[in-house]
């Protein structure tokens, strides 16, 4: 039944760490649309999530109700929030490697994935920074955060956006859930919702006029 968010989650991992493979020395230091961050320190902030994953399952489940869904994780203070996520992704950046990125990402990435995947059909409760959620529930932020940013060091790259389908699915269906509609219908492909939903784009008139007063929740995540 969950099976499908840790396929996300792998195809977007993979799918980012071949782009980080491809980088050259003088890309890591490259600025992104979430500054103070740059492509290595954003990097690093992602690979953060597979650390956390690790962390929380071998502190163990609870036997609690979950007290947050993949929606709810996400609606929090951004403006008290972001000097400390800036920080903590400044953090780890210290402790790598530019060099070794590329590998650190894949094995962390294929460490935690495989932690994770014996749980899926369980899908027990575990603490994370924002209360305890369910371990796909879970999962799905951590799709959020890779897709999103691996779009985000594309674009400092001056590349397309290229999330993978899988992931791309996933990311949007918690972006519905926070905007509370599905905006499919009326013409907005998931690339372009992705983008609005998270303030990388910038909504034009025509959108505007398409969404009426949804307009007005946008971005619904920054």
């Amino acid at each position: 039944m969950n099976e499908h968010v840790l396929h996300a989650l792998s195809a977007e991992c993979a799918r980012t760490g071949a782009l980080l493979d491809s980088l050259t020395s003088d890309d890591w230091p490259r600025p992104t649309r979430c500054p103070p961050l740059t492509v290595f320190e954003l990097a690093a902030h992602a690979y953060r999530g597979a650390l956390r994953i690790a962390e929380m399952i071998d502190e163990g489940a609870r036997d609690d109700e979950a007290e947050k869904s993949a929606i709810t994780y996400f609606q929090y203070d951004a403006n008290a929030e972001a000097p400390m996520i800036v920080k903590r992704a400044q953090e780890v950046a210290q402790t790598l490697h530019p060099g070794t990125m590329a590998g650190i990402w894949q094995s962390g990435w294929d460490a935690a994935l495989a932690k994770a995947a014996p749980h899926m059909h369980v899908d027990p409760v575990f603490d994370t920074v924002f209360g305890r959620m369910h371990l796909s529930e879970y999962l799905k932020t951590r799709v959020v955060e890779v897709t999103i940013h691996a779009m985000d060091m594309r674009d400092g790259l001056n590349l397309a956006p290229d999330p993978t389908e899988p992931g791309l699915t996933v990311c949007c269906e918690v972006l519905r859930g926070l905007l509370g509609a599905d905006v499919r219908p009326l013409g907005i492909d998931d690339v372009r919702f992705a983008e609005t939903a998270t303030g990388r784009a910038t909504l034009d008139d025509a959108e505007r006029e398409m969404l009426g007063p949804l307009a007005g929740l946008f971005p619904v995540l920054a």
